[in-house]
């Protein structure tokens, strides 16, 4: 998705983050833990920051770089540091928590040498980089120093549903939007595919798959009964 900053529900205010970062004449050496559900745009201000920041991106899922055979995981990381080092380029790991799980759970030594390899490339690295988690509670410790910023994405506020309605649908906007919870931008670009690829643009069938999305979420609240 595009980055839309209208439909970013943050802990920290990411607008005056990006204009005090353009005002360096250097990229700065900084790092970002980007933590939230899925959809919520972490990705996509990683991408937008870069272009304020005018450098060119290098991303990296975690399955890029995770290898069955040992070494190999740790020489993919140390080569997409260094390849972003030559590039200028800003390193975005996406699935970081994959890379940088609590080695206190690991059950084999390889899983340490991963962990390592990672947490010794970001203590040095001289330009940006970010890592993205779903699962920030799983993230190594040490992990916690690591970050010079650590940022929440969260699912979009009562006020965030209409203007992530009228960003995607054509339709009116009903009321019953607001009460909708667990939503995040990329839920309602999904919907607005789905539903052109059905060749429907109703407000009642936007609403009930945007239901779907909601109820389909863990922690959503569940009806309790006999359904239909």
């Amino acid at each position: 998705m595009p980055w839309n900053p209208a439909l970013a529900n943050t802990d920290i205010d990411l607008p005056r983050l990006e204009e005090r970062l353009r005002a360096s004449d250097q990229p700065p050496r900084l790092s970002f833990c980007l933590d939230g559900p899925a959809g919520t745009g972490k990705s996509a201000w990683a991408r937008h920051l870069a272009r304020q920041l005018g450098l060119p991106v290098a991303e990296k899922r975690a399955s890029d770089l995770l290898s069955k055979w040992v070494g190999d995981t740790e020489q993919a990381i140390a080569r997409a540091f260094a390849d972003a080092r030559a590039e200028g380029a800003l390193l975005i790991f996406d699935e970081a928590d994959s890379l940088l799980a609590d080695r206190r759970n690991a059950a084999r030594q390889w899983e340490v040498g991963q962990v390592n390899e990672m947490l010794t490339w970001m203590e040095s690295h001289p330009l940006p980089f970010v890592c993205t988690t779903n699962l920030a509670e799983s993230l190594d410790p040490a992990t916690q120093r690591r970050f010079t910023f650590r940022i929440r994405f969260n699912w979009l506020r009562p006020d965030q549903l209409r203007l992530a309605w009228r960003a995607h649908f054509a339709a009116p906007v009903p009321a019953d939007v607001t009460v909708l919870e667990h939503l995040a931008a990329g839920d309602f670009a999904n919907v607005a595919r789905r539903l052109r690829a059905l060749g429907q643009d109703d407000t009642p069938a936007i609403l009930s798959e945007l239901r779907r999305e909601s109820e389909a979420k863990e922690g959503a609240a569940r009806p309790i009964g006999f359904g239909r």
